[in-house]
């Protein structure tokens, strides 16, 4: 499983504005990269939010085993893409799909790709006075079999421990298989998602949250115990040279600014 990370500056503000255009680009990137969609796509325009630059349009579709996401800020001129797939592509034949069908400044944006497969540890720097929010990717061996129902609540409760605002309701939905392989669970907060991925033959959950704003990752067992166990962990920076506006709900904010918990993060 890969997973690939865009923050795409420098873009067409009618183009990220334009809900049609946004759907057709889901489904053409589904259809040149391959990668096998369960789902159309479901798109959310986000107008009513509390800072009028954060407002946009934010789009999934369901992948067998993953997702493909974009979130539009047309003010701010740019866009967030994050795709989670088993498909045999590269992060070259993606930013060259969006280079062409959602143009940025390539010299001002970044790039990331991780492989989920390989066992990792690794919390990078991370500033929440500048950075417009963590992207947190855990892998998990289940406790138990999740269920529709136990995902719905899960993904549900996490929005109010992460202090985030939904714009949807959690979406569920299982491989279309007779020995269906894969349950997934994904929702849509305020321009940013939260999605769960659980591999029935491994018994491993993908974990993604896509953040829109600081939260308190330090002890992310905390988050994920009521589904299994955390067996690789990884965290970057999202909207790195996003202007961050709106003032976390977080009440230890100030600790995630100080220099002893910036020290602590860097040294794990």
């Amino acid at each position: 499983m890969i997973h690939a990370t865009l923050d795409c500056y420098g873009a067409n503000t009618h183009q990220l504005d334009d809900i049609k255009h946004i759907n057709d680009l889901l489904n053409s990137l589904c259809y040149t990269l391959d990668l096998n969609p369960i789902t159309p796509p479901q798109l959310i325009p986000y107008y009513y939010g509390k800072v009028k630059d954060d407002l946009g349009i934010s789009a999934f579709v369901f992948l067998d085993g993953g997702h493909a996401t974009i979130h539009t800020f047309p003010l701010r001129e740019c866009y967030f893409v994050d795709i989670l797939c088993n498909t045999d592509t590269s992060i070259e034949k993606i930013t060259d799909f969006f280079k062409k069908e959602l143009p940025f400044k390539e010299d001002l944006s970044f790039i990331n790709l991780e492989n989920r497969s390989i066992v990792k540890n690794e919390i990078l720097e991370y500033d929440p006075a500048s950075d417009f929010g963590p992207h947190l990717m855990s892998k998990l061996q289940a406790t138990t079999i999740p269920t529709m129902e136990s995902f719905f609540e899960f993904l549900e409760t996490m929005v109010e421990e992460i202090h985030m605002d939904p714009i949807s309701r959690a979406y569920l939905i299982k491989s279309p298989t007779t020995n269906s392989k894969y349950l997934s669970g994904l929702i849509v907060i305020a321009q940013s998602h939260i999605a769960l991925h659980y591999n029935y033959e491994t018994n491993e959950i993908l974990a993604d949250i896509f953040s829109c704003a600081p939260f308190d990752y330090r002890d992310v067992n905390k988050y994920f115990k009521k589904l299994g166990t955390i067996t690789s962990n990884s965290l970057i920076a999202r909207g790195t040279k996003h202007i961050y506006k709106v003032k976390s709900k977080i009440d230890n904010l100030d600790l995630m600014k100080s220099t002893k918990w910036q020290k602590t993060v860097k040294n794990k």
